[in-house]
Parts: C-alpha cells; sequence; structure tokens
C-alpha cells in the first residue's frame, strides 16, 4: 500500500488484472469456475486524485478512514472529503471491472459464461449521521446490495427482479445454471426462474445477522434487535421516511412475529455465547466496528 506509484498498483486494479491474465491462460478450459474478490470498494478510501476530484474539486484535508459512530459534528468539508473518496473508489472499481469484462469479450467467452456480481455489504458515509458498518442499528445503505447476472449470449437482458434473496442463495442459483445437484442439502434457494420470470420469489423475508444483532426484512416491515430480543427497532417500510420512527411499541405482535422468524432461520435459537454477549453489549456493534476498537 506504500509504494503506489500508480492506479494499476491499488487493489481493486491489481485483482482485476490478475483475473484477467487467469482468463487468458485458462482460455482453453472446457469449464472453469472463477471468483474475484476485489476488496475495494472498501476502506481506506484511497483513489488516486483524479477519482476523488469528479465528485469533489476542492482540495481539503484528506479523510480515508471511517469513524464509526456519529458524525453529527463533522466538519462538513471532511464528510464531503470522504464521500468523494468512497465514490471514486467506486468509480475505480467500475473502471477495472470494464477491464476485466473487456478482457472476457475479446477471449470470445461471452457467449458460454455466467457472470454474477454481487457484494457483502454495504456502507454509511453520513447517513442518518452515522458512518460505518454496523449491525445496530441497521441501515438500508449497507443491507440492500447489488446483485446482476449476465447470462451466456446476454440471454433475459434487460429484465429487473425485486424479490427477496440472501446470499447463500447464489450457490444454489450456480450449481443449477451448471446442471450441478448439489452434494448434499444446501439453504440456498435458486431464484433464477422466479427473476426470469417475474413471478414472486420463494422468499417473503430476508434474515441478516450481524455481531450479537439481527435484521428481518420483509415486504412492509424492517425489524433490528439484539438476538437477546431486547433493543427492538421496528421500522414500516411504506412510510415516505420509514426510518425516521420507531414504531415497536404499536405493533407487537409483528415484532414476535419478525423475530420468530430469525430464530427459526437461526436453526431454532440463537447460541448461547452470543444471547450472552448481547446482553453485555449497549449497541451490539458489528465486526467491523469491534474491529475498529481494537
Amino acid at each position: 500500500m506504500h509504494d503506489r506509484t500508480k492506479e494499476e498498483d491499488y487493489f481493486a486494479p491489481r485483482v482485476l488484472k490478475e483475473a484477467a491474465l487467469w482468463l487468458e491462460q485458462n482460455q482453453d478450459a472446457d469449464k472453469f469456475f472463477l471468483t474475484v474478490e476485489s476488496f475495494d470498494p472498501h476502506e481506506p478510501w484511497l483513489v488516486p486524485p483524479y477519482y476523488r476530484k469528479m465528485y469533489l474539486k476542492e482540495e481539503t484535508r484528506e479523510q480515508v478512514i471511517s469513524k464509526y459512530g456519529d458524525v453529527s459534528d463533522l466538519p462538513e468539508e471532511l464528510l464531503k472529503r470522504t464521500q468523494a473518496n468512497y465514490c471514486g473508489e467506486v468509480t475505480m472499481c467500475d473502471r477495472w471491472f470494464g477491464y476485466f469484462m473487456e478482457t472476457v469479450k475479446t477471449l470470445g467467452l461471452l457467449d458460454d459464461t455466467m457472470i454474477i456480481l454481487t457484494s457483502d455489504h454495504g456502507h454509511s458515509i453520513g447517513d442518518r449521521n452515522y458512518m460505518g458498518k454496523r449491525g445496530y442499528p441497521s441501515a438500508p445503505e449497507v443491507y440492500d446490495i447489488p446483485l446482476m447476472i449476465r447470462f451466456p449470449k446476454g440471454e433475459h437482458a434487460g429484465k429487473r427482479s425485486d424479490i427477496f434473496v440472501q446470499h447463500h442463495d447464489i450457490t444454489a442459483v450456480i450449481l443449477e445454471a451448471a446442471g450441478v445437484e448439489p452434494p448434499q442439502k444446501i439453504d440456498g434457494i435458486s431464484f433464477l426462474d422466479d427473476a426470469i420470470s417475474g413471478k414472486p420469489g420463494k422468499r417473503d423475508h430476508v434474515t441478516v445477522a450481524w455481531g450479537s444483532a439481527v435484521t428481518v426484512i420483509n415486504e412492509r416491515r424492517w425489524l433490528n434487535c439484539k438476538v437477546d430480543g431486547t433493543g427492538v427497532l421496528l421500522y414500516d417500510l411504506k412510510r415516505d421516511d420509514p426510518f425516521s420512527e420507531n414504531v415497536a411499541d404499536g405493533y407487537p405482535d409483528v415484532v414476535n412475529d419478525l423475530f420468530a422468524m430469525a430464530v427459526e432461520d437461526a436453526g431454532g435459537g440463537f447460541p448461547e455465547w452470543l444471547v450472552d454477549l448481547a446482553k453485555r453489549q449497549a449497541d451490539a456493534p458489528g465486526c467491523s466496528d469491534l474491529v475498529a476498537r481494537a
């Protein structure tokens, strides 16, 4: 990280160039499965200045690390600098993903290769006066992530779907697309047919566990609490500003039903050590918050 002299020295360019090289070296393979983890966009928000200047031309103090906390008192110029660095890093990743895709095209692989693009989570950079990523309170900019699939020959191009999908469903999709039966029972559910046909998805909610907190989301509600059932936050997603008011007190039955879904998705209960941890933690931070404090 300390010896960068050109754009190609940054994480995303290095990884995606290596991925493209791997394709060149294995272009004659009858079948292949390649996973590429670019790491970026991720802290530290370090990018060549020309990417940051696309979003903030003024020279200000550098800000590349998240504060992991309330930023209502953060000087506006530092918040804008952080946001510009983040946007610049996303743009740099986009450019080098394009480089990778151009290699796929040049090698003639677009007609028989499925490409899936997704992420593990997002990041709050000033949203609701918070900077960082956490499991409690959870937020859409962290949990609502992209998922794009390019089919061989561009089949189904332009189709969109808003069905609920969990990360482990991608495993089921890959196996189905490859015509491979899973060697054992898996939790993932393929959503290919539903997404392509426009039918309702097989999931009526998603559950996300992060640290000692859990979030359950369905079409109408967003439940967030600690795994011991305390610290309940319930939001009405049909409102114009859903996350402005906690409506849990008015809907105890909804809270109980959604929490029961979380328990069921956890296999019938949460580990005792995690419940004990939730009781000791006031804010139920996620893993990154714990690392930031260490």
